[in-house]
C-alpha cells in the first residue's frame, strides 16, 4: 500500500484497520512489570530468611502487579476500522474492543484542528487533535491480527496515507500546511537537545575506549542507548507531507 499511489487515487473512501493507542494506559503496562520484579526479589530475600508473613504478602503483591499488566496493555491498543468519508473519519470497534463496550465514533473532518505524525520501531503512528474532545492517537493494526474476512476490503490504506488524505481534504479547503501540522517531540527544542546529548555520549564513549581500566563494555552500553534514541530522532524528523 504505498503512500503516493493511494493519496493520489482518492478515492471517495479509504478505509484503514487501525489501533487506537491510549498511551497512559500503555506506560502502566509496561512500568509495572518494572517495579514488580523487586517486590518480588524482597519477596525472595524475605522467605529465605524464614520471614514467611513478609514474604508470601510481598510475593501476592508482586503477581497481582503482573497479572494486572498485561490487562491494561490490551485495552491500551483498541483494533478498530477507520472510514474516510468527505466530510467525517468514522471509527468503529473490531474484536475486543466490541467486548470493551467501545462505543462508534464520528469525527468531523472540520473539528480536526492538527495532525502529527510518530514513527516508532514498532511502526507509524498518527495523532488527530480535535476542537472538541481529546487528541486521537492512531497505529496501523499488525496484519496477523486482522480477521480474513476484512483483510480485503475496498480502499484499504495504512495510516500515514490515511492522515495524507485528510489533510488533502482540509488543504482544499484553504487550510495551510504549516497550520496543520503538529511537530512531535523529536521536531522539539527537547528533542533536539537529547539528540546533541546523545551524540556527546557517543563522542565519550569513543575516549573511553582508549582509558585504562575501562572495561569496554560501558562504551558499548552508551553507543547501544544512544544509537537507540538517534534512530528515532533522525526517522521523525520530516513532517509528514499534506496529500
Amino acid at each position: 500500500m504505498a503512500h503516493s499511489s493511494a493519496s493520489s487515487a482518492h478515492p471517495t473512501t479509504l478505509r484503514s484497520h487501525v489501533v487506537q493507542v491510549r498511551m497512559p494506559l500503555m506506560l502502566a503496562g509496561i512500568l509495572i512489570p518494572s517495579f514488580s520484579l523487586p517486590v518480588l526479589l524482597f519477596a525472595g530475600f524475605s522467605l529465605s530468611d524464614g520471614d514467611r508473613g513478609t514474604g508470601w504478602g510481598l510475593l501476592l503483591v508482586g503477581l497481582l502487579m503482573l497479572a494486572t499488566a498485561w490487562p491494561l496493555l490490551r485495552r491500551s491498543m483498541l483494533p478498530l476500522l477507520a472510514t474516510l468519508t468527505p466530510r467525517s473519519l468514522r471509527l468503529e470497534p473490531r474484536d475486543r474492543s466490541l467486548a470493551y463496550g467501545v462505543q462508534p465514533l464520528e469525527v468531523p473532518l472540520r473539528e480536526i484542528t492538527g495532525y502529527g505524525e510518530l514513527l516508532s520501531q514498532g511502526g507509524s503512528h498518527i495523532k488527530l487533535y480535535r476542537e472538541h474532545g481529546p487528541m486521537l492517537q492512531l497505529a496501523d493494526r499488525p496484519k496477523r491480527g486482522i480477521p480474513a474476512a476484512e483483510a480485503e476490503l475496498p480502499g484499504l490504506v495504512d495510516v500515514l496515507t490515511l492522515s495524507g488524505a485528510m489533510q488533502g481534504q482540509a488543504a482544499t479547503g484553504g487550510a495551510t500546511a504549516e497550520t496543520l501540522h503538529r511537530p512531535n517531540f523529536y521536531q522539539g527544542w527537547a528533542g533536539r537537545a537529547l539528540a546533541w546529548l546523545c551524540y556527546a555520549l557517543m563522542a565519550l564513549a569513543g575516549v573511553l575506549l582508549f582509558v585504562p581500566g575501562v572495561e569496554w563494555t560501558v562504551s558499548l552500553r552508551l553507543f547501544t542507548f544512544t544509537a537507540l534514541y538517534l534512530g528515532l530522532y533522525r526517522r521523525n524528523q520530516r513532517p509528514t507531507p499534506a496529500a
